[in-house]
């Protein structure tokens, strides 16, 4: 059984979390629950620094989830997002900083590959026939849309998602009707296999610097080429300017029991992003998954342990953050 491992204790010496958002935090396409804004706020409290590592959006981040935090505690805030396109940070008064630490985006696209690259994915949509909607909770996106084809759609700027909601484990008979051919994959046959092979086979014929990759449970993010949450979080470890800001430095971030890891797809078979934070830092630092995955699928050598509470997700996390002493 999964989660048998000893139970999960917070860890007093721990300074700076790097925290996946999505499922982790707050539920996809949700602002975050007011218990897990008040845990958050106690934590950043503590003098402790969130570093908030995401395939969403900066928008989605700040609107759901930092806007509800005391200005004050900001600019104890790290946000990469889109897969690790681009790093913002806040100043002392709590606003973001007018600029990125640094964006990927911007320097691989001029507006005329911008241009190009949503030309090919429109073209995707229309090879592939899909009904396009505006994100919303996926338990509200499946109430009015069930059919494998209706999915939605999130241009994000440095990256553009696709939410197959309804199209991850195809039955015989949907295949029949779509008139599609989807192999099995890890016992599943899931659409987002063959949308990411084409969209791969089209971003290399037309030189576009953006490479398709499985996010979260059931999207396709179609990502700058060469990014990723380890790159962004190597980038952030070793710039001094950046490390001074948040009151920490190489020295201090040596100790692995300084950083700890919050994530919900660790799975290095099941496209598991979360695990590309472990590969960033030192091996010793601990992971916790807050989804019931087979740690046999985890990465060989990393402290990646299962959260073995009553709950799972950004319940898990939130009743996690409640064994804090004098939380």
């Amino acid at each position: 059984m999964f989660g048998m491992n000893n139970k999960v204790i917070w860890n007093p010496s721990v300074k700076i979390v790097i925290a996946d958002v999505d499922e982790t935090i707050a539920d996809v396409y949700t602002p975050a629950e007011p218990a897990m804004i008040s845990a958050l706020t106690d934590f950043l409290q503590s003098g402790r620094v969130l570093f908030m590592v995401s395939g969403g959006s900066l928008k989605r981040i700040t609107n759901d989830i930092v806007d509800f935090l005391p200005k004050e505690l900001r600019h104890q805030i790290i946000i990469c997002h889109c897969s690790g396109a681009e790093v913002w940070g806040f100043d002392v008064q709590g606003k973001l900083l007018k600029a990125p630490y640094y964006s990927v985006y911007e320097e691989k696209f001029d507006n005329n590959l911008k241009h190009k690259w949503r030309k090919i994915v429109k073209d995707l949509i229309t090879e592939f026939k899909f009904n396009i909607y505006p994100p919303e909770p996926k338990i509200n996106f499946r109430k009015a849309h069930s059919h494998p084809l209706d999915i939605m759609y999130d241009d994000r700027g440095p990256q553009i998602t696709f939410e197959l909601v309804n199209a991850t484990d195809l039955s015989d008979k949907q295949l029949k009707e779509m008139d599609l051919e989807v192999p099995v994959t890890h016992g599943s046959r899931d659409l987002r296999i063959p949308l990411l092979e084409r969209a791969d086979e089209l971003f290399i014929k037309n030189n576009i610097p953006a490479s398709p990759r499985l996010g979260g449970m059931f999207a396709v993010d179609l990502a700058v080429k060469g990014v990723s949450k380890a790159t962004a979080i190597d980038y952030v470890f070793n710039n001094a300017r950046i490390l001074n800001n948040l009151g920490l430095n190489k020295a201090i971030l040596s100790d692995p029991n300084i950083i700890e890891i919050w994530g919900d797809k660790f799975s290095s078979i099941r496209g598991g992003t979360d695990r590309h934070m472990c590969e960033a830092v030192d091996k010793r630092v601990r992971a916790i998954d807050f989804r019931q995955e087979d740690p046999d699928e985890f990465l060989d050598g990393y402290n990646i342990v299962l959260w073995n509470g009553d709950k799972n997700l950004h319940f898990g996390l939130l009743e996690y953050l409640k064994t804090i002493p004098n939380y």
